[in-house]
């Protein structure tokens, strides 16, 4: 069972728009511009990393940074963990 509520949230993850990135940055208080919501949506649509791998977060983290920059980067990473609080799964990030 978590395994395919980790594949259903990856497939989330893949189909945010840029209003939806834009929207959790406001929501949770985390600075990101509209330019680096394009680049967080368009890498995310990329990405093959399992986000709730700790290495696979860390590669998939790891591009995003060459990508936009490692404030970007790291902007994601408390998103990822403020959402996955939200919905009660913050333990799957671990």
């Amino acid at each position: 069972m978590k395994n395919m509520a980790q594949q259903f949230l990856t497939q989330k993850l893949k189909e945010l728009t840029v209003k939806d990135v834009l929207e959790y940055s406001h929501k949770y208080r985390i600075s990101i511009t509209k330019q680096e919501a394009e680049s967080i949506v368009k890498a995310l649509r990329k990405n093959k990393e399992n986000p709730f791998d700790r290495n696979g977060r860390k590669r998939m983290l790891k591009q995003l940074a060459q990508i936009t920059s490692e404030d970007t980067a790291r902007a994601v990473n408390r998103l990822l963990k403020k959402v996955a609080e939200e919905y009660g799964v913050s333990h799957w990030l671990n």
